[in-house]
């Protein structure tokens, strides 16, 4: 779903958000931490774990890649979002690695596939380390929706190449496990799956959020409603990658003649209504 925003849009363009770059932090070896600022921010409404479509330079024109906030705070004008980075040259990953204070950044307004299900008896996260940004804010802001004696329990595990490679969690937010896949590939991963048959789960009726590669997804969907006699509907499904398809979910790139906009209102001279 997407959620409520300010932007710009031109003539058979998408609604744009122009921001710029306040900082860049490496959380560790994998993980960028990208800190954004723009007054189209201060109009961004969105739930934990959203992602956006971030314009990235690529040739003459931009690539169109998804990226998912690790904090969004609409009373500073500001968006977080952290990356887990890789060594190959794909705009998305060129852009990560160059980016830097200063720059501007072009987003589209973001947009929430899975969200907390407030019903839920518990929850259930599993993912590889491309989702554990969306799921960890999701945790925490689960942990942060009610006194200890309220909160429903959480579960999970989540996976990663080598213990380098883990995201570190939100302070003050009890951790979730990791388990390593070594030199192994992350695409219909069996050792997240394994680890996954491995937890014991509690009573009542739970919900999950799976994320990260799209057949370990689907692996990981399969087990809970076949195995394990979930609904269908309890399983919360979104896949961030695919091999050979950069850029998955985030639609077409766009040439250069696609400009941003200098920003504040549509075309039409009204806010979008998603």
């Amino acid at each position: 779903m997407r959620e409520s925003g300010v932007g710009a849009r031109g003539p058979g363009q998408r609604w744009q958000v122009p921001t710029r770059v306040h900082s860049v932090v490496d959380v560790n070896n994998h993980i960028r931490e990208i800190r954004l600022r723009g007054p189209g921010l201060a109009g961004l409404r969105c739930s934990p774990g959203a992602h956006v479509v971030v314009r990235v330079p690529a040739g003459t024109g931009y690539a169109r890649r998804v990226y998912s906030f690790w904090l969004s705070s609409p009373q500073h004008a500001l968006a977080v979002l952290r990356l887990a980075m890789h060594g190959d040259g794909a705009p998305g990953c060129v852009w990560a690695r160059t980016v830097k204070p200063g720059d501007d950044v072009v987003i589209e307004p973001p947009r929430s596939k899975i969200t907390i299900d407030p019903a839920a008896a518990f929850h259930l996260f599993a993912g590889d380390e491309t989702a554990a940004v969306p799921l960890l804010a999701m945790h925490a802001a689960i942990h942060r929706s009610a006194a200890p004696e309220c909160r429903p329990p959480v579960v999970g595990v989540f996976e990663a190449g080598d213990a380098g490679a883990e995201v570190p969690g939100v302070p003050d937010v009890p951790p979730l496990p990791w388990v390593h896949r070594g030199g192994a590939s992350a695409v219909a991963s069996p050792v997240l799956l394994d680890a996954v048959r491995d937890l014991e789960l509690p009573a009542g009726t739970g919900t999950a959020y799976l994320a990260g590669e799209s057949m370990t997804c689907r692996l990981l969907q399969r087990h809970l409603v076949e195995e394990r006699g979930w609904p269908r509907r309890s399983v919360r499904v979104q896949q961030h990658w695919a091999p050979g398809r950069p850029g998955f979910g985030a639609g077409a790139d766009e040439p250069a003649t696609a400009r941003a906009p200098a920003g504040g209102r549509a075309a039409s001279g009204r806010r979008p209504r998603w």
